[in-house]
């Protein structure tokens, strides 16, 4: 059997919203669980054996606390943070949240709402990631309390891992058609560094998720202010189709964009799984997912927007 069959073979790993880190030479992978109720980490060996995996339960919170989405997992200056986004049942009350520890599968204890307190509206995906020396935050939200629609990516300083110190300010809004064909949404924002570069990318990702047009799409720092909207250029094109809400983790096996997609055209969350492919560099600089084993998606370069990259 050749690789592309055993790949093509192999049974849907599911899952949403995936973020996965490298830990002590494993794998960790940090999902929403239990009809969105707690938070789980699952540790592989490899992203091609996902399902040999090793289950921890790291947060079951008490009260009201519902639909609890796309958790993220962070080290920073030693300690473990998780961010996830959760509300009381009532989705327009979407909050995120932090929790702490010393080790990344626990014990944790919570910081309570990581927010703008001049904009404490619907807000969720965040994200959080180091430049020049300061701690930022982005995330997708509203611009008003009961908007619903569109759902923009907004940036804000950070004075400590769980505290925004700044008010926010607006990155990108969906404004492209392939942004917006079945609903105008960016959301899932995650930071693209090249080893080596000071160039710095933000992925994200747009349309609706509970459709196969979820896509994802790019943003590049051109320089300035990395909290200034002006230092921000988005490219045109989308930059990958055929999924959204990725992460990038560097593995033995190299450099894998990490994501989710759709198994259905039939409009809903339930049927979808997690896929990934090798993430590289094209000539002019920018990420590009290379297809040389199938991942259910199209990459297009970055540095070229509608160029397909083989």
């Amino acid at each position: 059997m050749s690789l592309f069959d055993a790949f093509r073979e192999r049974r849907p790993f599911p899952g949403q919203d995936p973020w996965v880190v490298a830990h002590d030479g494993s794998l960790l992978l940090v999902q929403s669980a239990g009809a969105n109720r707690r938070i789980v980490i699952k540790r592989f060996a490899d992203l091609e054996r996902m399902e040999r995996n090793v289950e921890t339960v790291i947060w079951a919170p008490g009260g009201p606390s519902r639909q609890i989405w796309a958790p993220e997992l962070h080290q920073i200056d030693g300690r473990w943070y998780c961010y996830f986004t959760a509300s009381d049942g009532r989705a327009a009350n979407h909050r995120t949240y932090a929790l702490v520890a010393d080790q990344p599968l626990g014990p944790y204890r919570a910081l309570g709402p990581v927010r703008d307190p001049a904009h404490d509206v619907w807000a969720i995906d965040l994200t959080v990631f180091s430049h020049a020396g300061g701690l930022f935050a982005a995330w997708s939200g509203w611009e008003g309390p009961a908007d619903g629609f569109p759902q923009n990516l907004y940036i804000a300083p950070m004075s400590d891992p769980w505290t925004i110190c700044g008010e926010r300010q607006c990155l990108s809004r969906p404004e492209h058609g392939w942004e917006m064909s079945a609903a105008p949404i960016n959301e899932g924002p995650e930071i693209v560094r090249r080893p080596g570069s000071d160039r710095l990318f933000l992925i994200y990702a747009a349309d609706a998720s509970w459709t196969q047009a979820y896509k994802m799409g790019l943003l590049e720092w051109t320089g300035g202010e990395v909290g200034d909207p002006a230092s921000w250029r988005k490219q045109p094109r989308p930059w990958f189709t055929g999924g959204g809400h990725g992460c990038v983790v560097d593995t033995p096996a190299g450099t894998h964009l990490v994501y989710h997609r759709k198994l259905s055209g039939d409009p809903g969350w339930a049927d979808r799984e997690i896929r990934s492919a090798p993430l590289d560099w094209d000539a002019a600089g920018y990420p590009v997912v290379r297809m040389g084993q199938p991942s259910g998606g199209t990459a297009i370069a970055g540095g070229m927007p509608g160029t397909a990259v083989a």
